[in-house]
């Protein structure tokens, strides 16, 4: 697998990729101090994933968000950065960006963070994902809406049950295993959820269920 980190710290760099490799001991690791160094490189390289930090000089984050998606769209792009405010991290997601890691995080929370983007899950801060004081909703939504039966958002109550691991970064393997069902049976019931939400992907998902101020109770199991 090969990781590329655009980042203008050279501390910050070394010691993600540290981490990185303390995870994947034959990661291959490529680093980049500005955007266009990164973009260079990702046009060269055969590369994974591309962890891009937002605050950088010249171009910032966002806009080499947005330049990469348009090159290479299949291209997994995870945001880190030393903020996450929500509308920061929707904006992100809303971009294309498949995840949002802070570098406020603790070690053992980072490291956690990088495992799961390694691993093909979404992380998200959990400023985002779980529960908002009510003092910072989103603009998006007058009220936060806690759901408790499927009918509500439409969804029947298997799809529902999905969706609940899906908001919590599970990748199918994980939410088949959360259900005891078989992971084709997931994808079978994503692709409803994905039509009825009107989305293509994971992250454009997760942004609208965040946007409508859905709020799930913790996720349960199948009976």
């Amino acid at each position: 697998m090969n990781v590329l980190l655009i980042d203008d710290h050279f501390c910050a760099r070394e010691g993600v990729a540290s981490l990185l490799k303390q995870i994947v001991p034959d990661l291959q690791v490529y680093e980049a101090d500005s955007f266009e160094q990164g973009l260079t490189l990702v046009r060269e390289q055969a590369l994974n994933i591309v962890l891009l930090d937002i605050q950088l000089p010249g171009k910032d984050g966002l806009q080499g968000l947005q330049e990469l998606r348009l090159e290479f769209p299949n291209l997994c792009v995870v945001m880190f950065s030393g903020l996450d405010d929500r509308e920061l991290v929707f904006e992100a997601l809303r971009l294309g960006a498949m995840g949002f890691i802070a570098k406020t995080l603790s070690r053992q929370a980072f490291v956690e963070a990088l495992r799961d983007v390694l691993s093909g899950r979404v992380y998200l801060p959990a400023s985002v994902v779980g529960p908002q004081p009510t003092s910072q909703k989103p603009q998006t939504s007058s009220e936060n809406r806690p759901v408790t039966q499927p009918a509500a958002i439409g969804l029947t109550p298997r799809e529902f049950l999905v969706l609940g691991w899906l908001v919590q970064g599970k990748c199918n393997k994980e939410i088949a295993r959360k259900l005891g069902i078989e992971e084709q049976t997931v994808k079978n019931h994503l692709r409803p959820i994905f039509q009825k939400f009107g989305v293509i992907r994971r992250t454009e998902l997760m942004l609208k269920v965040f946007e409508q101020g859905i709020v799930f109770g913790r996720p349960g199991t199948e009976n």
